[in-house]
């Protein structure tokens, strides 16, 4: 035996039959995870559609329909409790929001100035903060409608960004003071620390497969550190870029 095989359940996506139906597949765990199914209960599901059509000799498509009417009839029969999508959300909106001020932030201290703000961009802040904290609600209405919804939402991000970066040229008056090396730096490591969070809140709800691994089926790689990698590397860049840009 191979102590390491047990040291972590095979993921549903190194399966032969989810790689055969793959764009089925991926529809079935999208679906289920806009509705916040833990990934171990998504593999579960897998793994009886796999059964099933082992059995039959049906493909996904034949013998269970569209993945979204499936997945809605699952749904109906048995609610799982959360995975929680809210506590990955939350910490996106963190990192976001730091790469947001950290990256003014270096722009004031490449001049030698102390970071500022007035009324309006802390409206802009405020208002960018906003959006973020509804995607988790704004998940489905996205993914189904991308055009319409998403990029309407990711124009009214852009719009708040600006918003911030162009407030500080209207000649108001200053309403907060923060000393710009000290919140460069230290948003620097709340990003990665968050990062990490980040990154065993990923670990811990894997799409796992209750099943035998599938005879020398490679295990992939693992890809949660190219999800939660680039907040922190783009901080440095932008960072950097504000500094000699200034």
């Amino acid at each position: 035996m191979n102590p390491s095989s047990d040291a972590r359940p095979q993921e549903a996506w190194d399966r032969p039959f989810v790689k055969e139906h793959q764009a089925w597949c991926d529809d079935l765990v999208v679906e289920l995870r806009l509705e916040d199914v833990p990934g171990p209960v998504i593999g579960e599901r897998l793994a009886e559609v796999e059964a099933h059509c082992a059995e039959t000799g049906e493909t996904p498509q034949d013998a269970f329909g569209e993945p979204s009417d499936y997945a809605r009839r699952l749904l109906e029969a048995d609610a799982p409790d959360p995975s929680g999508v809210w506590q990955v959300t939350l910490l996106s909106v963190a990192q976001m929001l730091a790469l947001l001020v950290g990256t003014s932030a270096a722009s004031s201290w490449g001049g030698g100035e102390a970071l500022t703000y007035n009324a309006v961009q802390l409206g802009s802040i405020a208002a960018f903060l906003a959006l973020l904290l509804t995607l988790p609600l704004l998940l489905r209405p996205i993914v189904q409608r991308p055009w319409s919804v998403g990029v309407p939402l990711l124009a009214l991000g852009t719009l708040a960004g600006a918003g911030s970066a162009a407030g500080g040229r209207l000649g108001l008056g200053t309403v907060l003071t923060l000393p710009a090396p000290v919140v460069t730096l230290g948003l620097f490591l709340v990003v990665v620390a968050l990062a990490v969070a980040l990154l065993r809140a990923l670990d811990e709800d894997p799409v796992t497969t209750p099943l035998a691994p599938a005879a020398a089926a490679p295990a992939r790689p693992r890809r949660a550190w190219g999800t939660v990698l680039p907040v922190p590397v783009g901080y440095v860049v932008l960072s950097a870029l504000s500094w000699v840009l200034r």
